[in-house]
C-alpha cells in the first residue's frame, strides 16, 4: 500500500473531517435519442413544451435535434441528482408522447449520413455558433458518430474542504492554485486507473450493423442486423465509437495548469489539412468554427476532463485560464439499459470513492511510456475486457492479468470507500465496492456481459434488445406519471428559456463573423 495514501487516510478518518468529505458535490448529465414507434430516430424538431434548448438549464440536446440531455444541478445530496433525473425523464415523457427515449448507448434505426438532424439553437450569435460547432463535427466525424449516447458524472469538492486540505498538506501555494492542481491530480490518477470504469460500467458491447456505412469492423456476426465483441465492455469507448484518428495525435498534457493550457489552446488553433479541405466556409455558408484540430476544448473527446462553469458568450477555456478549475466530468459511463434513468445510485458511489481515491494517492506527472500503457490499457478493456486472462499493463509497469488488478484496486479503494462511509454514517460506498468485486468473480453479472446474454437467449438482435427495454422504460415512465405541481414547474422553466433566448437574439449587435473572431481568439 501507498504510505502517502495510507497517511492522508487516517489524517482524514476523524469525526472533524467528516463534515467536510460529506461536502462532495454531484451531478449528471444524460444524453438520450429521441426514437419514433418504429425505433427509428426521429427527425423532428426539439419540443416547444420542453423549453429552449439554448437556455434551459435542465434539458438541452448535444449533437442532434433528436439527442437530448438533461442536467442535473449539482448537489451534495447523495439522493437529489437521481431523483431530479427522475423527475426530468417524467416530464419529458409526458411531452413526448408518441416518441420515446432509446435505452441504449448505442444508436437505434438510423437513417442515411445525411438525413440525421442536427441540433439547432435560434438565430443569436452563440445559437448559431452551437449550429455550426456541430456542422463541423459531422464533416469532420460523421453524423451516425454523434448519435452515440452516454452519461457524464460531475464531481467537484466544497471550497471549505479545500481550504483545510490545503492546510493538512502545508501548501504554500495560493488557494485556488492548490486547488487546480489537485484536481489535475485526480485527473491524471483517474487516467492510470481508467480502464477500471469501462470493466466495471460498459454496457455497449454490440450495435446495430447499419451503424458502419463502409468496411465491417472485426467483430463477430450474429444474425443479419448484430456486430458484437464476444468480451466487449464497451463499444462506444473503443475506435468503433466515440474516438478519431486526427484526434488521437493530440497530446493535451494534465501534468500542470500552464501544461494543459498550453496545448489545449494549441489544439484549438493549430490548422489540421484534412480539415482545411473540408473548408471553413462554402458558398457563403459556414461548415466548421476553423479548421484547426479542435473547433473548441469542448471537442477533445476526453475520458475525464476539467472543467468551469463559463460566462455567457465566454468559452471554457477562458474561464479556466481566469479562475482554475472549478469540478472534474467523469465521461467513461455507458448508458445502463436495464434502468430507467441509464444509473444507479451505486454506480456513483464507486465513482466518489475511485475519485476520492485518486485524490489521496500520489499523483506525479504523466510520462509518455505511461501515457502509452494508459492507452494499451484502455484498448484492451473495452474490446476484450471479459475474455479470461486478459493481460494488462498493472500500476508496477507489469503484465497482470486483468481481474485480479481490478480486485487488486478495489481493495485500495476499500480506504477511501470506508471514509466515505463514516462520513456519511451509511455503508453505501463498501456495499457498492463489495457488490464490483462480485460482479468480478462472476463477470457475467457486468453489465455488458448481461447485454450479450439476452440477445443471445432472446435469439433477437441488438435492435431488438435494446427496443425492448426501450419499451419497458416508456411504460414504466407513463406507468409512474408527475404530478400537476411538477408539470407546472417545469412548464415555468420552458417558458422563461424561450424568453431567454428571445433575449439573447434581441440584443446582438455584432455581425456574426465579427462575433466567431471575438470568441475564437484567445
Amino acid at each position: 500500500m501507498n504510505p502517502v495514501f495510507e497517511k492522508k487516510v487516517l489524517a482524514l478518518n476523524s469525526p472533524d473531517w467528516y463534515p467536510l468529505i460529506k461536502q462532495i458535490k454531484r451531478g449528471l448529465e444524460k444524453e438520450s435519442l429521441r426514437v419514433n414507434s418504429h425505433g427509428e430516430i426521429v427527425n423532428t424538431l426539439h419540443p416547444k413544451g420542453l423549453g429552449s434548448s439554448l437556455t434551459h438549464p435542465l434539458i438541452t440536446t448535444d449533437f442532434s435535434e433528436s439527442l437530448l440531455e438533461f442536467i442535473t444541478p449539482p448537489t451534495e445530496d447523495l439522493d437529489k441528482p437521481f431523483e431530479m433525473l427522475d423527475e426530468i425523464h417524467r416530464y419529458v415523457y409526458h411531452i413526448l408522447q408518441d416518441e420515446m427515449l432509446w435505452a441504449s448507448s448505442m444508436p437505434c434505426k438510423l437513417p442515411k449520413e445525411g438525413e440525421i438532424p442536427i441540433a439547432v439553437y435560434g438565430s443569436s450569435n452563440l445559437g448559431v455558433l452551437k449550429n455550426i460547432y456541430r456542422r463541423g463535427l459531422g464533416y469532420r466525424y460523421g453524423r451516425t458518430m454523434q448519435t452515440i449516447a452516454g452519461i457524464h458524472y460531475n464531481f467537484s469538492l466544497s471550497e471549505t474542504f479545500w481550504e483545510h486540505y490545503h492546510q493538512l498538506n502545508q501548501s504554500t501555494l495560493p488557494l485556488q492554485v492548490f486547488v487546480t492542481e489537485q484536481y489535475l491530480g485526480i485527473i491524471r490518477n483517474a487516467y492510470r486507473f481508467a480502464w477500471l470504469l469501462p470493466l466495471l460500467f460498459g454496457a455497449s458491447p454490440a450495435v446495430s450493423g447499419c451503424f458502419f456505412k463502409g468496411q465491417q469492423p472485426a467483430l463477430e456476426k450474429w444474425g443479419e442486423e448484430t456486430l458484437m465483441g464476444p468480451y466487449a465492455t464497451s463499444l462506444r469507448l473503443s475506435d468503433l465509437g466515440y474516438q478519431n484518428k486526427i484526434q488521437s495525435t493530440i497530446n493535451i498534457s494534465y501534468n500542470s495548469m500552464d501544461e494543459f493550457l498550453g496545448t489545449m489552446q494549441k489544439a484549438v488553433h493549430t490548422p489540421v489539412p484534412e480539415y482545411s479541405k473540408i473548408g471553413i466556409k462554402k458558398d457563403g455558408q459556414y461548415r466548421q468554427l476553423s479548421d484547426s484540430f479542435l473547433q473548441l476544448e469542448d471537442e477533445h473527446y476526453a475520458m475525464i476532463r476539467p472543467k468551469r462553469v463559463a460566462g455567457e458568450d465566454e468559452r471554457m477555456l477562458a474561464a479556466l485560464m481566469r479562475d482554475g478549475i472549478e469540478y472534474i466530468e467523469v465521461r467513461a459511463l455507458d448508458i445502463n439499459p436495464f434502468i430507467p434513468i441509464g444509473i444507479d445510485k451505486e454506480t456513483a458511489h464507486i465513482l466518489d470513492v475511485f475519485l476520492l481515491t485518486c485524490l489521496l494517492l500520489e499523483s506525479p506527472p504523466l510520462t509518455d511510456a505511461e501515457n502509452q500503457i494508459i492507452g494499451y490499457n484502455h484498448r484492451q478493456i473495452v474490446k476484450w475486457g471479459r475474455q479470461p486472462g486478459l493481460l494488462i499493463i498493472g500500476n508496477d509497469e507489469k503484465p497482470c492479468i486483468a481481474m485480479e488488478e481490478a480486485g487488486r484496486l478495489l481493495d485500495m479503494m476499500y480506504k477511501a470507500a470506508d471514509l466515505l462511509d463514516q462520513a456519511y454514517e451509511k455503508t453505501v460506498f463498501t456495499n457498492a465496492c463489495e457488490m464490483a468485486k462480485i460482479n468480478f468473480i462472476g463477470s457475467d453479472s457486468l453489465p455488458s456481459a448481461r447485454v450479450l446474454r439476452e440477445i443471445i437467449d432472446h435469439r433477437g438482435s441488438y435492435f431488438d434488445f435494446a427496443w425492448r427495454w426501450s419499451l419497458n422504460h416508456k411504460r414504466y415512465f407513463d406507468t409512474k406519471g408527475i404530478s400537476s405541481l411538477n408539470v407546472e414547474k417545469y412548464q415555468k422553466l420552458a417558458v422563461i428559456s424561450h424568453q431567454d433566448q428571445a433575449r439573447l437574439e434581441s440584443k446582438d449587435t455584432l455581425s456574426f463573423d465579427e462575433y466567431l473572431h471575438r470568441y475564437i481568439e484567445l
